[in-house]
């Protein structure tokens, strides 16, 4: 019986060594993928650990990073992401990897946005934004409010806005108007650079930025 303890106290003990490591090579390569100013938090499931390194096949990570982005100016400015990824794979114990797909969340604070769109855009309420602008009506200087719902262009990975509100001089104009000065005043907002080459899927406004949802297959982990 004490044999028996032995060796199943110690196969815990190098399943959980086994699991930290993998962990720390996972959290290291990414880090520099999806540029964050510290390592992601990272998390294996699944149990044993060592059946899977034998395997070469992790089942499941669960990845949380702040700043993504931070440190590389290609890569699309997130302030928050959480990412679930599955069917790690490996042929080199774990120095690269292969992610057989990756989704999850992320968030882009308006202030980025703002920059991206080179206009200033912040929320409203009910899941939509307000994008200000400047511009001529019959030769004169006025200041436009739209306001709408962020709504995603996949094929472009671009953003634009859904159910169009528009108040000029203070005169809310008719919907068919507000489309045409819609597609005139604001232009498709890119997101491109998303972390890890994810591609956008959903998009939707709330109080803290816009939520991305975002998913990938066959990403490649490397150093």
């Amino acid at each position: 019986m004490l044999a028996v303890g032995l060796l199943t106290a110690g196969l815990m003990i190098g399943d959980r060594w086994a699991k930290a490591t993998v962990e720390q090579r996972v959290a290291q390569q990414l880090q520099v993928s999806l540029g964050t100013p510290q390592q992601p938090r990272v998390a294996i499931t699944g149990f044993p650990f060592l059946v899977q390194v034998l395997n070469r096949d992790v089942r499941a990570v669960q990845v949380a990073a702040d700043d993504l982005g931070a440190g590389n100016q290609a890569l699309l400015p997130v302030q928050h992401g959480d990412f679930t990824v599955t069917d790690v794979t490996s042929t080199d114990w774990y120095r690269t990897m292969t992610a057989g797909h990756i989704e999850g969340v992320a968030l882009l604070g308006y202030d980025d946005m703002s920059q991206l769109a080179g206009l200033t855009v912040s929320y409203v309420a009910d899941g939509r934004v307000e994008i200000n602008v400047n511009t001529q009506v019959f030769g004169v200087s006025v200041h436009a409010k739209i306001t709408g719902k962020p709504r995603l262009e996949p094929g472009k990975q671009a953003v634009t806005l859904a159910d169009p509100k528009i108040t000029v001089a203070e005169v809310n104009l008719p919907d068919l108007t507000a489309q045409a000065l819609l597609k005139a005043l604001v232009q498709p907002i890119e997101l491109t650079g998303v972390p890890l080459g994810l591609k956008l899927t959903s998009v939707s406004a709330e109080g803290d930025g816009l939520h991305l949802s975002v998913a990938g297959d066959n990403v490649q982990l490397k150093p």
